[in-house]
């Protein structure tokens, strides 16, 4: 995307160690006050594998975070450029070219940011934990799955593991009731070991394309700790490509789950530990209803869908009589409720704030009582189905062929794959999608807002 000249929003950023001297002309943002680390969550983390790389890694990934949400896009363009310089405890690691090529690829790619980033040494080695503390978990044939209380979470730990406990759940989710228990045993990455917080700058920015490189690269840590390759990455089809493969005037398009990305983090992990990881998509070529399908079915898990959680919406914005539900209208609500549907399943009326879809009117489709309807609510919704209904309609039209025919090739290329059979994946999964997504639109009642807004 174009960008106005002298249009592109810029921060230059110093991480430092406290106590030490400020960098002139940067924003200072303090390891232990704006990116806050506590003891017993990096004891999660700690093996026999542990070192600095890790700890370094970890607050490179909390300042992209900090820049990311700190800078907003501007009004006429996507691009950013960020400078910034952190702390390490080895220089010859994070600047030998082949991790610094990797990770600016990586990051370039995920955000579509200008970044340029320098290093320098720390001058303490960071803080120690009791090596008793440490976790004697060192296994090389477990798999690493990023946890939370998502649908796609839940169903494709419960189809990879099927109670062979072979899994090991590395939490994402800010929920505490989704972690898992296994009585008193300590249960390593069980919450993300740092905390980013605002400076005077305050957050400004809610794209939050780091938060892709976040969830990959704890989910790489953890498995260059266990000493495992394999990462399961459980978003399926429509989560993972739709968002690049629907085009947008505004924005860059998202690839925070997409093979190409997690590629490029698999060449970083390895260039920093000479460890090798392998980012897997089980359910690359499925989508979300057909993933629930099989979940659904599965007697261990009767009716656990249910009580997975996919709104993006925070919780005072969506809560109706002092309740919380899914807001029934953004675009990984209305992803759900086409998956719910193409599975199968019912959900109750009282599951969302936009009780039913088929009203005449966005308005009248809210929960009785609800008064926080919002303009952008509404623009948030209609973005959302217009997303799937672009996504439906790659299928069948003519003047996205040759899209579609480069896309496959990169993927191709990515995934060791024959350009004919990425191709042919690619052409199941989107079919598959516009027959979901045309049968939860014929169910919809023929007044229903969501067919007006695809008429207009």
């Amino acid at each position: 995307m174009k960008v106005l000249q002298g249009d592109r929003p810029n921060l230059r950023v110093a991480v430092t160690e406290k106590g030490t001297a400020q960098h002139a002309g940067f924003e200072n943002i303090e390891i232990g006050e704006a990116i806050k680390f506590k003891i017993k969550d990096l004891e999660a983390y700690r093996n026999r594998n542990w070192d600095a790389r890790v700890y370094d890694f970890l607050v490179l990934a909390a300042a992209f975070e900090f820049c990311d949400r700190t800078l907003r896009r501007s009004k006429w363009g996507w691009v950013r450029r960020f400078d910034l310089k952190l702390p390490v405890h080895d220089l010859t690691v994070w600047e030998s070219p082949e991790v610094h090529s990797s990770l600016l690829s990586a990051l370039k790619f995920l955000t579509g940011d200008e970044w340029h980033v320098s290093f320098y040494k720390r001058r303490e080695a960071a803080d120690e934990v009791n090596p008793q503390s440490r976790l004697e978990l060192l296994d090389s044939s477990r798999t690493i799955i990023p946890f939370s209380n998502g649908m796609d979470s839940r169903a494709v730990g419960a189809m990879l593991d099927n109670d062979k406990h072979e899994l090991i759940r590395l939490r994402v989710g800010s929920n505490a009731a989704d972690r898992p228990k296994f009585g008193n045993r300590k249960v390593p990455f069980m919450t993300v070991p740092y905390e980013v917080k605002p400076s005077a700058l305050r957050f400004n920015e809610s794209s939050a394309r780091t938060r892709g490189f976040k969830f990959a690269l704890l989910s790489g840590i953890a498995a260059y700790l266990v000493g495992t390759s394999d990462v399961a990455m459980p978003e399926s089809g429509q989560g993972a490509m739709g968002p690049s493969l629907v085009q947008t005037s505004h924005g860059y398009e998202d690839y925070r789950c997409h093979p190409l990305f997690l590629g490029r983090m698999q060449r970083l992990i390895s260039a920093v530990f000479h460890h090798t990881v392998i980012y897997r998509l089980p359910r690359l070529w499925n989508t979300k209803g057909e993933t629930l399908r099989e979940f659904a079915a599965m007697p261990a898990h009767k009716g656990e869908w249910s009580k997975t959680w996919s709104c993006w919406q925070q919780n005072r914005q969506v809560s109706v009589d002092h309740k919380r539900r899914h807001c029934g209208v953004c675009a990984a609500c209305m992803l759900r409720r086409l998956s719910v549907h193409a599975a199968g399943l019912e959900e109750s009326s009282d599951t969302y704030v936009w009780e039913n879809l088929g009203a005449s009117t966005f308005e009248a489709g809210a929960a009785a009582g609800f008064n926080k309807k919002t303009k952008a609510m509404k623009q948030y919704a209609i973005a959302g189905t217009l997303h799937l209904d672009h996504l439906a309609e790659l299928y069948s039209s003519p003047q996205h062929q040759q899209r579609l025919d480069r896309y496959s090739w990169f993927l191709s290329e990515e995934l060791g794959m024959t350009h004919q059979d990425a191709r042919e994946r690619l052409n199941d999964l989107l079919k598959q999608h516009d027959i979901e997504w045309n049968a939860f639109l014929k169910d919809l009642d023929p007044k229903s807002f969501v067919l007006n807004w695809l008429a207009a």
